[in-house]
C-alpha cells in the first residue's frame, strides 16, 4: 500500500472518528452502513425520521468526507463501502499496534 493511499485511508478514519459530533450524519452512515442499501434522500428521512433538508446536507457532508458515495446505477441514491470503511480500520489499527510494538521495546 503506498504512503498515498495510506494517507486517504487515515483521512477517512479521522473522518469517522469525527462524527460523534455530528448526529444526523452518524445516524445516516450507520443505516447505510448496517442496512447495506442504496437509497435515496426521501427514503433516507422517512426510516431515520428526519427532515429531508437535514438529511440532504448530512448527506452532502458524508459525500464530501468520503464515508458514502453516490450509487452508479441508481441516480440520486447513496451507499456506504462497508470494505473501504473496514480497509481504513485495518490500516490505521495496523499502524497503532507497530506504534504500540516500538514504544514497549
Amino acid at each position: 500500500m503506498s504512503e498515498e493511499q495510506l494517507g486517504q485511508l487515515k483521512e477517512l478514519t479521522d473522518s469517522l472518528l469525527n462524527l460523534q459530533r455530528a448526529p444526523s450524519q452518524l445516524m445516516i452512515f450507520y443505516h447505510l452502513l448496517e442496512t447495506g442499501k442504496t437509497m435515496t434522500v426521501k427514503e433516507l428521512s422517512g426510516e431515520l425520521d428526519l427532515t429531508p433538508k437535514a438529511t440532504e446536507r448530512a448527506v452532502a457532508k458524508l459525500l464530501e468526507k468520503g464515508l458514502i458515495q453516490r450509487n452508479k446505477f441508481r441516480e440520486r441514491t447513496y451507499m456506504c463501502d462497508s470494505r473501504k470503511i473496514l480497509l481504513s480500520l485495518l490500516a490505521v489499527t495496523a499502524e497503532l499496534y507497530r506504534d504500540y510494538e516500538k514504544r514497549t521495546k
